[in-house]
């Protein structure tokens, strides 16, 4: 099993980048995960803390700023994102500060080894079932004799990345922590009040079905090599070019993967605290996809010195081929 977030040695070919333009994504999306696999600690033979049912989907509004330049008189877009789940979070104080790159064996054996976040030392205390001063661990998966083992996901092996130049463009293995409340997704999620540890991979690509001239132009896919995430040709063009049609008419989108471990209040989970006095921990893991909604016009302007330019649409005009 090769996946990008638990084999990163599984990378063979020779170290290099291509000459591909970085995708430009700025604008307003709907990203959706949809849980397919969770799992307790091998150690609990109790009792499973993970909640169901199976497949379950979160759906969420992000905001996605990205910055751009001119460079000899044309706009080229950069890697620098901020990202921001705009009907939840003040995106000013809150949005993340992400880089989409290429997904290289360097920068894959640099991001994806697992380091839970632990970004609340206090914040706990204020919700039901957690105790005072916070909950802080090493939330490491353990086998039976307590011995540290890889994330047990299969989604996560089974989602590859390219190993050999061109290699993808995305936002590898970020690592963040929140916390997950049922008001968040107007639902009612199985798992209210857990506080979640997420590894995440985003691999942007053009999607077929978003040119005009599909489904016509279907043969005018191609899979990433070796993996099964499929786009449009990369070949100048020359594919499309037979329908009227350049590839950037066509959408990017966003596919991938997240998850990690997430501690449930023993209100959640019914069950007791753990020997050591802390709450249950459950590993849950989601395939997600993403797709733009509206353009960066949509973006609303944030103003501050820690923001920059970023935070204004109107510095960041969209490249010509975008």
């Amino acid at each position: 099993l090769c996946g990008v977030l638990v084999c990163a040695w599984c990378f063979g070919a020779a170290e290099g980048q291509s000459n591909r333009t970085i995708p430009y994504i700025a604008g307003a999306w709907e990203l959706s995960y949809t849980y397919n696999e969770l799992v307790g600690p091998v150690s609990n033979q109790v009792a499973n803390p993970c909640k169901g049912p199976f497949p379950y989907t979160y759906s969420w509004q992000v905001y996605i700023w990205q910055e751009t330049t001119v460079g000899n008189g044309t706009t080229v877009t950069t890697g620098n994102i901020r990202v921001c789940r705009y009907n939840l979070e003040d995106c000013s104080a809150k949005a993340k500060r992400w880089t989409i790159v290429q997904g290289s064996r360097k920068h894959i054996r640099e991001k994806c080894p697992f380091r839970p976040q632990d970004e609340h030392p206090n914040d706990l205390a204020q919700h039901p079932g957690y105790m005072p001063g916070g909950y802080v661990k090493e939330l490491v998966p353990t086998d039976k004799d307590n011995r540290a083992i890889d994330p047990p996901s299969k989604l996560w092996a089974n989602f590859h990345v390219p190993t050999q130049v061109p290699y993808a463009y995305g936002v590898f293995c970020e690592q963040f922590a929140w916390y997950d409340i049922s008001s968040d997704t107007k639902q009612t999620p199985p798992y209210d009040g857990a506080w979640r540890y997420d590894n995440e991979t985003w691999v942007v690509v053009r999607d077929i079905s978003t040119c005009p001239c599909f489904p016509a132009c279907a043969d005018c896919e191609e899979r990433l090599p070796g993996t099964k995430i499929k786009q449009v040709k990369e070949d100048g063009g020359a594919c499309l070019a037979r329908y009227g049609v350049t590839p950037s008419q066509c959408e990017n989108v966003i596919v991938g993967v997240s998850g990690g471990p997430a501690v449930f209040p023993p209100e959640t989970t019914g069950l007791e605290l753990d020997d050591f006095g802390e709450p249950q921990v459950c590993f849950s893991y989601s395939t997600l996809k993403g797709r733009r909604v509206k353009g960066p016009d949509a973006l609303p302007e944030i103003r501050s010195a820690e923001w920059g330019t970023i935070g204004v649409p109107s510095d960041n005009p969209a490249p010509p081929d975008a």
